[in-house]
């Protein structure tokens, strides 16, 4: 115990200090970039499992146009609350600046009729592509972005002659 005299009292915290800041460093530096991956805000609902879902990592954007119907049929827009006729102004709003994928983030116990609202608001608005996310059964290693799951859909275009 002749190490610790008042004189390397004060060296050996340096070098606890240091070794400490090393294993911060060197644990940081090995943890993967994708977790940098900014995450969007969102209501949160239980998703409906499935076997077939493929990835879908375009979801994860910040512009994707995201609504979630939650397990009491509430409809939003990102975090914005919803009305049935809001939601199409909405949908038509940003179908007419650009084509996109709508994807519907519905609970798994939400009303069949809810997400068929969406659907039609969709289909009305002009928007063809929607994928519904999906969660699948699986492990994933902690640390790992895992991209959203989801089965993809083509809804059918109106045609003047089919609504006469």
């Amino acid at each position: 115990m002749n190490w610790i005299k008042a004189g390397n009292l004060a060296g050996l915290k340096n070098r606890v200090r240091s070794v400490a800041f090393l294993v911060v460093v060197t644990v940081l530096s090995l943890t993967p970039r994708s977790i940098a991956q900014a995450l969007q805000k969102g209501i949160s609902v239980k998703l409906a499992p499935t076997s077939s879902a493929v990835a879908v990592p375009d979801a994860d954007n910040q512009d994707a146009l995201i609504i979630t119907v939650t397990e009491t049929g509430k409809l939003y827009f990102g975090i914005d609350m919803l009305t049935p006729d809001a939601l199409l102004e909405k949908l038509k709003a940003r179908a007419s600046h650009h084509a996109q994928t709508l994807y519907i983030k519905a609970d798994a116990k939400a009303p069949y009729a809810y997400v068929m609202k969406v659907l039609d608001a969709a289909h009305i608005a002009g928007i063809a592509s929607v994928t519904l996310l999906t969660t699948q059964p699986r492990t994933t290693q902690a640390g790992t972005t895992v991209s959203p799951l989801g089965i993809e859909m083509e809804l059918a275009r109106h045609s003047p002659e089919a609504t006469k």
